[in-house]
């Protein structure tokens, strides 16, 4: 059995969401941003190799969670060999504001 790497594609509203996490948060602290992002690139290098091991989003949902920075959560689905990333968000909020519901 041959070693899988996937591609892991990140949608421009999620991407966006996060962008401004980041800069909500290095206006606060600086350290803490570039923690904050460390663990989010992380996340993607664990999703590149590995995303089958992170729980569904809900029951009988094609949508998969990956949490990280303790509070901050990847909405993914994995289709073929690509990870589609649809949403970040931060745990903290409720689920009314997030673009997946």
């Amino acid at each position: 059995m041959g070693y899988r790497k996937y591609l892991v594609w990140v949608a421009p509203q999620a991407d966006q969401r996060f962008a401004s996490h980041l800069a909500f948060l290095a206006r606060v602290s600086e350290r803490a941003a570039f923690g904050l992002y460390d663990a989010y690139q992380g996340a993607l290098e664990f999703l590149a190799d590995n995303p089958e091991s992170c729980p569904r989003y809900a029951p009988k949902a094609t949508l998969r969670a990956k949490l990280f920075g303790k509070r901050y959560r990847i909405v993914f689905e994995i289709a073929d060999n690509t990870v589609h990333i649809y949403d970040i968000q931060d745990c903290r909020q409720s689920t009314d504001k997030n673009l997946v519901q």
